[in-house]
């Protein structure tokens, strides 16, 4: 199908998105932001695994998945039965797009893998997410975020010198597939327009997070060593980390040039610093950190940090406050004032904030049409909309392999 002219860059273009949890979710959620039909396929009973994960609901909507399923449509399908995957064939002869992340193989098993798809969509663009990769030592082995985390040592540079590694806060492995989902759907679409030709994409969460060590891999591949843990500190740059004002305000300094090292000495009046031997370039401020760091904490235990912050404002000095996601969230002025945060109004979970696109399209914006859809809440109007007659629906449903959002207890 190509797409329609239109002020979103993906409206016309059909998703059928089979993916859970946070990395497949959030990366269709992404193409539906900028106007692709994104369509849920969920199972029969409990529908996508989301829905019920966490501790934190709205009602009975789960603020997981209300926070990461905007822009789509659900659709209760069984793909363990005949007729679920006739369906699902059918439907996927006239998408442009099918996302998902069972583990390896599944797709296969159920009969709509690539090849199966391909045979009655060459156009369709195949986009499978997997913790590992499709094959390989560790393809067969269950994971998430955080065994990623484990594995990629991105959670062994994380931590202070004198601790065990500790876990990435937010989902990184998660959002860095999500944002490559969203890269690659859209590359291979305009791969598509120009050749004619769809294709199948690979992508796992151990492979973007690998990438994301940038550019901590290239100092490894030339020094053979593992990044140290430094707590807030960096291992190339200082001052570089967390200190606290005379109030007890923990900010982070970023000083990782040499002008913005001049900028700080003069805006704490310490030419002696500025010209030290032990401070005088960033190589030699690295090998004597402690004393970098010594001296400016003495020099921040005078202050206090609504002076300290205004100070780094006028020298021009990268510098913030250590903000909780409440703070950053609710009060940021910055995050405000972008648009970071927008309002949708959810039929039975009323009115949910959650996080705006965060790329501004001038000629094309993005659009929030949707909150995240009800369990089956479309089922039949997305299977009219892909030619199902009335009596075709009728027999879907009786044979159990759909569901609409009202039969939910059947």
């Amino acid at each position: 199908m190509s797409a329609s002219p239109s002020a979103q860059p993906l409206s016309g273009y059909r998703v059928l998105d089979l993916t859970v949890m946070t990395a497949g979710p959030v990366g269709t959620m992404m193409l539906g932001d900028i106007g692709a039909d994104v369509i849920k396929i969920e199972e029969l009973q409990d529908g996508e695994l989301s829905r019920s994960m966490g501790t934190i609901y709205v009602g009975k909507e789960s603020a997981n998945f209300l926070s990461q399923n905007r822009n789509k449509r659900s659709v209760r399908l069984d793909l363990k039965t005949d007729e679920g995957r006739e369906a699902f064939l059918r439907m996927a002869a006239q998408a442009d797009v099918i996302t998902e992340n069972f583990r390896p193989g599944t797709m296969d098993r159920l009969g709509i893998g690539y090849e199966a798809v391909r045979a009655v969509n060459p156009r369709i663009v195949f986009a499978s997410i997997s913790a590992f990769g499709q094959d390989g030592p560790y393809a067969h082995l269950p994971a998430n975020d955080p065994i990623i985390q484990a594995l990629s040592g991105a959670m062994a540079m994380t931590g202070h010198p004198d601790s065990e590694p500790v876990r990435v806060g937010t989902p990184l492995p998660d959002f860095n597939a999500a944002a490559l989902l969203a890269f690659s759907v859209t590359a291979a679409l305009l791969h598509r327009e120009r050749t004619g030709r769809g294709q199948r994409l690979e992508l796992s969460l151990l492979g973007a997070t690998v990438f994301s060590t940038l550019p901590r891999d290239g100092e490894t591949f030339v020094t053979g060593k593992a990044p140290p843990r430094l707590g807030s500190g960096h291992p190339s740059f200082c001052p570089y980390r967390n200190f606290r004002s005379q109030d007890g305000v923990l900010f982070f300094l970023a000083c990782f040039t040499e002008k913005f090292w001049t900028s700080l000495c003069k805006a704490l009046e310490r030419p002696d610093l500025a010209s030290d031997a032990r401070s005088v370039s960033n190589v030699a401020r690295c090998a004597h950190r402690v004393f970098v760091d010594e001296e400016l904490q003495a020099e921040f235990d005078r202050r206090g940090a609504d002076e300290l912050m205004a100070l780094f404002a006028r020298f021009s000095v990268p510098a913030a406050r250590v903000q909780d996601l409440v703070q950053a969230l609710r009060h940021d002025p910055q995050i405000r004032h972008n648009g970071s945060v927008i309002a949708m109004e959810h039929p039975s979970a009323g009115r949910f904030e959650m996080l705006a696109l965060p790329v501004n399209f001038h000629g094309s914006p993005a659009q929030y049409k949707r909150p995240a859809p009800r369990l089956g809440e479309h089922t039949l109007e997305i299977l009219g909309e892909f030619g199902f007659a009335p009596d075709e629906i009728e027999r879907l449903l009786d044979r159990r392999a759909v569901a609409d959002m009202d039969k939910e207890s059947a």
